[in-house]
């Protein structure tokens, strides 16, 4: 994991958890150790199965710019359940990092 992500862990869990993230991965460059100045920041984020669409969407873009503002940098986020590329997540799941 990238040094200068490491850092702020605590406070990324943090705002996982207030908007009801129950699993998270960070992926990409910032899981490899390998940033730039230019890189984003990429997680896999999973919500309860519960949760209902209003809130699921409300919670997903609330969460986005809450770690935008945190990181200083542009966040993908990606849920669980639109990953289905079998290429994409094999090369996701070699680097992957837990987060939650």
């Amino acid at each position: 994991m990238d040094q200068w992500v490491e850092q702020h862990v605590p406070k990324i869990q943090e705002l996982m958890r207030r908007y009801g993230v129950e699993r998270a991965y960070l992926f990409g460059s910032a899981a490899k150790g390998t940033m730039t100045e230019s890189s984003d920041v990429d997680f896999i984020i999973r919500f309860p199965a519960h949760m209902h669409y209003e809130s699921y969407a409300n919670n997903y873009f609330a969460l986005a710019q809450a770690l935008e503002e945190l990181l200083k940098k542009d966040v993908e986020l990606v849920t669980e359940r639109t990953l289905q590329n079998p290429y994409l997540l094999q090369n996701i799941n070699q680097h992957k990092v837990q987060l939650l």
